[in-house]
């Protein structure tokens, strides 16, 4: 069976506690505000120069240093999930093969907002789940300080920029014991928007309201049966990092423990496409997470669409 063989992170020097954000921006807030309704403590955010491109290849990079140096040119399909990339072409997955000095594969993105690496594990699985030899490369990647509205607490205090990334290496096979789900469903409201054409600035804009709604009336009812067909004796839930009272329901909801459904957005805040491999590699580097093809996880996106989508395998 094809399987996942290195994960890595990238996460940019500068953090930013609650206080100093709310300092360095001056929105109307309170860190116990903050941490009472987010569980959110502080963030990551990227330097003014450093673009999307720049965390993903740095986020590669960590992958690839536990790896066999000729293995880079092994890398035959290259995708990036952001939402947050400043460039419209080339793609961030362009240039992160031009970074890494990969001399041929096939490089894209996928513009998922935080179901985006979701749909690019779906997107590898099925592109190459025949393929013999080489390796796919995949990476969620966003400098989401670029695109916020710092006169907006409800989304601003939100959050943070960073990367992950993840290597598959094929046999001919598929990932081992896989089942995915994704849907979209109309969003007539825009819910989460970046408005690059009214805004030149592309701040983005939130409905924090519609999207609890959404994920407490369509993502955990799908989860929970999703589970209930597929993945009842999971050993991790690795979710997307959107706030912890979402956490905190699904641990309810799906009636397990909250040890099963790690969490790290108290320091990392909620990092979009970034989330799940970010909190995937931190469990591998803590040696919660194997790699070894024994361990069941489920991953469960959802943000802008409105989309969502999980996914069982063995990891």
């Amino acid at each position: 069976m094809s399987r996942i063989v290195a994960t890595g992170s990238y996460l940019p020097e500068k953090i930013l506690t609650n206080k100093e954000l709310i300092e360095r921006t001056g929105i109307d807030s309170s860190d116990e505000w903050i941490t009472q309704r987010t569980g959110i403590h502080q963030r990551h955010f990227a330097l003014g120069h450093e673009t999307v491109s720049d965390l993903a290849i740095q986020a590669a990079k960590d992958l690839l240093k536990q790896m066999d140096a000729e293995i880079v040119q092994e890398i035959q399909l290259i995708l990036v999930a952001t939402m947050s990339s400043r460039l419209p072409t080339p793609s961030v997955a362009s240039q992160v093969q031009r970074g890494l000095g990969i001399e041929q594969a096939l490089a894209f993105d996928i513009s998922g907002a935080c179901s985006g690496f979701i749909m690019a594990l779906e997107v590898a699985e099925k592109l190459t789940r025949e393929q013999s030899s080489g390796y796919t490369l995949m990476i969620g990647a966003e400098k989401m300080s670029e695109i916020l509205n710092f006169e907006d607490r409800g989304t601003s205090i939100l959050f943070g920029d960073g990367a992950g990334a993840v290597l598959i290496k094929h046999d001919g096979e598929g990932l081992k014991n896989y089942q995915s789900e994704l849907i979209s469903l109309p969003d007539p409201k825009d819910s989460i928007h970046v408005p690059a054409e009214e805004n030149p600035k592309g701040q983005m804009s939130m409905d924090g309201r519609e999207v609890f709604n959404f994920v407490l009336r369509q993502v955990i009812p799908s989860l929970s049966n999703f589970i209930q067909d597929y993945a009842k004796d999971f050993d991790y839930l690795i979710s997307h990092q959107a706030n912890y009272r979402f956490i905190e329901i699904l641990a309810k909801k799906l009636k397990v423990s909250l040890d099963k459904i790690p969490a790290n957005i108290d320091k990392m805040a909620n990092t979009s496409a970034g989330s799940i491999p970010i909190l995937l590699d931190q469990m591998v580097k803590e040696e919660r997470i194997f790699l070894n093809s024994t361990q069941e996880v489920v991953l469960v996106g959802y943000g802008a669409g409105l989309a969502w989508g999980q996914i069982r395998l063995t990891i």
